[in-house]
């Protein structure tokens, strides 16, 4: 069996409780529940290909037109098609990051590899994307990625940086992708507004986190450049976003009072369960999202699983190791069983 690197697998932790994947402490929203309860007729017939009322959603949600809306399964399908599309002979990536961004260029340029350059964030800036970036884009880029919060730092982008990593990408003619899909359980606006203005920009969101539909891989990308976004529908499959998706993730963006609600929840108990981490020695990286990254004694993943607490092992991450791992913020009553495990392991790992 193929390894899984990603958080989430629960399914092979059936005892534990999972922090591994971050997901909407909140769950899923109502009318989205709602909507998958009554959905069995209508999956009788074949999905809209054209996704016509996700769509709307999508655009009313974000405030733009429909034309710069393409649905997709999740936030992996649009990297793939960003990949099928530019087929790009270099992108610059940052590290650590999402390895899904590299998965899906590896996957969709096989027959002319991708060569990935990786900009190192420092540990000792707590993660933080910085000018440096900027420097380090150059004319042979065809693609640069940046996660807005970060995965797995939960780190947002400074305005001042994005702007001018945005000019920069538009000068050397580099598309620069944003990927934002924890961008609605934090406290910042995102980037919707910068669109209209670099057509280069490409942002990529999910209803995975925000609104807890992991299992129905809803997300989508949006881009002013309409005759890109011609090309990335067409590349995807036929009908690649399904009937109980497309009604479940209508339902939950037409929510806008679940999200205020969610941030709330999110920032408050964050900001409990880091200081609390910090009281027991850990080094934790300020977060902006719904999962704090820490770092502890070797075997603190592993101890953890011992106590049924199912965490991120950042070890496949370029720029972490094994004494780096990933949190979800999940209930206070979750985060507190967390905690209790956590004093637990570190006793049995601290020397």
């Amino acid at each position: 069996m193929r390894r899984f690197e990603h958080g989430g697998d629960a399914f092979g932790h059936p005892d534990c409780l999972d922090f591994s994947a971050s997901l909407n402490p909140l769950g899923m929203p109502e009318a989205a529940q709602q909507a998958l309860e009554t959905c069995a007729q209508a999956c009788t017939a074949y999905p809209d290909p054209h996704c016509r009322a996700l769509t709307a959603a999508m655009a009313a949600h974000e405030g733009v037109p429909t034309s710069w809306v393409v649905p997709c399964a999740g936030a992996t399908d649009a990297f793939y098609r960003l990949g099928l599309v530019l087929r790009p002979t270099q992108a610059l990536v940052c590290a650590p990051c999402y390895s899904g961004y590299e998965e899906a260029l590896d996957a969709t340029c096989a027959g002319s590899p991708t060569r990935i350059r990786y900009h190192r964030l420092r540990a000792s800036e707590d993660f933080a994307l910085t000018m440096r970036f900027v420097d380090d884009l150059v004319e042979k880029d065809g693609l640069a990625f940046v996660a807005n919060p970060n995965n797995p730092t939960g780190r947002c982008v400074s305005a001042d940086v994005l702007d001018a990593c945005l000019r920069r990408s538009a000068e050397v003619g580099t598309l620069m992708v944003l990927d934002e899909c924890f961008m609605e359980l934090t406290e910042h606006a995102g980037s919707t507004a910068l669109l209209a203005d670099y057509p280069n920009l490409v942002l990529v969101k999910a209803l995975t986190k925000s609104h807890s539909l992991a299992g129905l891989r809803v997300g989508y990308l949006l881009c002013a450049d309409e005759g890109l976004v011609g090309r990335l529908r067409q590349v995807g499959q036929p009908w690649a976003v399904s009937t109980p998706a497309q009604l479940a993730g209508t339902a939950a963006l037409k929510d806008a009072a679940f999200i205020h609600k969610s941030v709330a929840a999110v920032s408050l108990e964050r900001e409990r369960m880091r200081g609390i981490l910090e009281s027991l020695n850990l080094r934790v990286i300020p977060s902006d999202a719904n999962y704090l990254l820490l770092q502890g004694p070797a075997g603190l993943v592993e101890a953890l699983e011992r106590h049924r607490i199912l965490a991120r092992s950042c070890r496949n991450f370029i720029g972490l190791d094994a004494t780096w791992l990933r949190i979800a913020v999940r209930t206070r009553e979750e985060d507190d069983c967390l905690l209790d495990a956590m004093r637990l392991a570190l006793r049995e790992v601290t020397p």
